[in-house]
């Protein structure tokens, strides 16, 4: 092979290497592009729907922009979907709002979603929902798209975005993390994706996560725990933020992940909490 042949062999070699190292990352957290949740734009196709929640037994109360749901008993299942604007609130133990198709909106820059008592929060295989708080709301409030004054639990197979542009995404006491599904969230430059006192995933969980775009992806009071599931923190101030002793000195903190993925990108900081208490610890970090 004479020199001008070899030359040309060996820039279409170093092509072939770069272009296949290309592929191999483009799915990898360096390559990640910004996401955003446009949840005015995805409003249109749910803009029609009437709201409907089932079963229609007696404890659903409608009046105005106020949806009351007191079921009988614990552990009572309801399925909504449609288009709603102004606050549904859940006042019994143990609830479950089966998401189905649903766009839930509080234009008032108040909760979409409000829940008294421990509630899940499940999609329903193969839909698209939405929980979402926007405008300007009261002087000193820090709310949640999606807020919980007790415990929460998320879960299903569906997909869902809460959009919290007021303050948080996602704002409860202790949350669990569960199902197959995606979760998409977002809060603002202000607050966090997900604010809660703990947050735990336990073992084989196969959702996706997302929390993104906000001062702190997940902020705990106390504890972060994550043993499965697919986190992707991207473009968030911290990623991972717990309190610290010096904040709340009777209390423990730390974060510790035992499994799952957690792919990052484009954050200040990967963590905030004690000294000496992030653990890394089963799961594999992909990213800063």
């Amino acid at each position: 092979m004479d020199s001008a042949n070899y030359l040309l062999y060996y820039k279409l070699t170093m092509k072939k290497t770069i272009l296949l190292a290309l592929a191999l990352f483009a799915g990898s957290s360096l390559f990640a592009q910004k996401i955003i949740i446009d949840s005015a734009t995805a409003k249109s196709s749910y803009i029609g729907q009437k709201l409907s929640i089932t079963p229609d037994d007696g404890t659903i109360s409608i009046k105005n922009n106020r949806v009351t749901i007191a079921a009988n008993a614990e552990g009572v299942e309801y399925t909504i979907s449609g288009y709603f604007n102004g606050r549904i609130v859940v006042y019994t133990k143990n609830t479950v709002l089966k998401l189905a198709g649903a766009y839930l909106e509080n234009t008032d820059g108040e909760p979409a979603v409000f829940c008294e008592a421990k509630t899940e929060i499940s999609t329903t295989d193969g839909t698209i929902n939405y929980i979402v708080s926007s405008g300007k709301g009261s002087a000193d409030g820090k709310y949640g798209a999606l807020q919980g004054k007790k415990n929460l639990v998320l879960g299903g197979s569906g997909t869902l975005y809460v959009d919290g542009s007021t303050y948080h995404g996602i704002k409860a006491d202790d949350v669990k993390i569960k199902g197959s599904g995606t979760l998409y969230v977002q809060g603002t430059a202000k607050g966090s994706g997900l604010n809660c006192t703990s947050l735990t995933v336990e073992k084989d969980k196969t959702f996706k996560a997302y929390f993104i775009n906000s001062k702190n992806g997940i902020k705990a009071d106390n504890t972060i725990t994550i043993s499965s599931g697919e986190f992707f923190l991207y473009n968030n101030g911290t990623a991972f933020k717990t309190d610290t002793q010096q904040e709340a000195p009777k209390e423990k903190h730390g974060i510790a992940l035992y499994g799952g993925l957690i792919h990052t990108f484009g954050n200040g900081e990967l963590h905030s909490t004690d000294k000496k208490a992030f653990l890394v610890r089963g799961a594999k970090i992909i990213g800063e």
